[in-house]
């Protein structure tokens, strides 16, 4: 039997084989789903190529800064720390909650490092609003609690979300020691100086380190650090006042536990100590009376200037002549006509003291004194 062949416009769609039947949807030729395929490539080539995305986790904050601890004498704790400004992936933090502090505590005989540890929730902290154009405000941050002496505690600090999660790797630990206090310092003494305050005490235990703090009239209190029994402190100005004071402060394990403050210290500066003396001085006869001249001090720190003094024969009294000289230069002219003059010259610093240094090597002048004419005997009374 003969195969009926027609025209697609003369046959009805089930005369068709059902392969050559169109599907609503799809293209009927190649070249339109080839140009279609194409068009589906280039769209997504120019929307670039997708990376992975970060975990969540990563995203959270990192670790608290500088977590350290302060201890009073009377066994009262306080932590300190500085917000994040990371997350764990070592991006900028944009976001910050709260900080959240865990604690344990041990008897002191069965602490150990690497016991475990069954922390749990002892409080919050919230943050502080940020300053202008920034994200977070870095603190610091506190929390205080009480210690029971001859026990051992154990916290960890940890920064969270907005959600409320903390990474694991985030949490900071601290072991806080809570021994007895030391005494109070003994011997504590400050002393002024020249242009310097001595500061002596009686050295501690071999546990123990000394804390001194010294403020400026009514300014904060501010550590010295120093080492050894004793201490001078070059850092202050004459005119001024400072207060000082001191504590025995005990290590034990990673704690510093200090004891009561001693009496507080307050002295005057001075500058006590005068210029170097002057190293020459000569002196010699003019027409308009005697001329002096001398070292110059003008490299000296702080000179103000010279005093000359005169006195008259080896055991007279020196006597100040004028107020105080600038130059390393003198003219007397009021110089006694005597036969023997001597002349001395001091450093003076300007300090409101006034110091004058030691007297110079003294320079003189020997006037010839005139000798009366000689008398002649009257040779008639002797009948010559």
């Amino acid at each position: 039997m003969k195969r009926r062949t027609c025209l697609d416009a003369a046959c009805p769609e089930s005369a068709l084989p059902s392969l050559q039947r169109p599907v609503p949807g799809v293209f009927r030729s190649p070249f339109t789903c080839l140009a279609a395929l194409l068009s589906l490539s280039l769209l997504f080539a120019s929307c670039g190529v997708k990376t992975h995305p970060y975990p969540e986790s990563s995203t959270l904050p990192a670790k608290v800064v500088d977590l350290r601890q302060e201890q009073d004498s009377r066994n009262r704790l306080r932590l300190i720390w500085t917000a994040p400004t990371l997350n764990m992936a070592g991006r900028p933090l944009r976001v910050l909650s709260h900080f959240e502090v865990w604690g344990a505590d041990y008897e002191s005989g069965v602490f150990c490092d690497g016991c475990p540890s069954n922390y749990r929730k002892l409080g919050e902290v919230h943050l502080q609003p940020p300053p202008p154009g920034l994200a977070i405000n870095e603190g610091p941050y506190y929390w205080g609690a009480e210690l029971m002496p001859g026990r051992v505690y154990r916290y960890r600090v940890a920064g969270f979300s907005v959600r409320g999660a903390a990474h694991p790797e985030a949490w900071t630990e601290i072991t806080v020691h809570a021994d007895p206090p030391p005494g109070g310092l003994e011997g504590f003494s400050a002393q002024a100086d020249d242009l310097s305050v001595r500061l002596g005490f009686r050295p501690g235990g071999t546990d123990e380190i000394l804390e001194v703090q010294r403020c400026e009239g009514a300014g904060p209190w501010r550590r010295l650090d120093f080492s050894g029994s004793g201490y001078v402190d070059l850092d202050v100005a004459y005119g001024k006042t400072y207060s000082y004071r001191g504590r025995r402060v005990l290590r034990s394990g990673g704690s510093s536990i200090p004891g009561p403050w001693s009496r507080e210290i307050t002295v005057s500066v001075d500058d006590l100590l005068p210029p170097r003396p002057v190293g020459y001085l000569d002196a010699a006869l003019g027409a308009e009376g005697v001329i002096l001249r001398w070292e110059s001090l003008s490299e000296v720190p702080g000179l103000a200037g010279y005093r000359v003094y005169r006195r008259e024969g080896p055991d007279g009294e020196f006597v100040r002549l004028g107020g105080l000289h600038t130059t390393n230069t003198y003219l007397d002219r009021e110089a006694p006509t005597v036969q023997d003059l001597r002349y001395m010259v001091t450093a003076v610093d300007d300090s409101p003291r006034a110091n004058e240094s030691l007297g110079s090597p003294e320079a003189g002048i020997f006037l010839d004194r005139e000798e009366p004419p000689e008398e002649k005997p009257d040779l008639r009374d002797l009948g010559l």
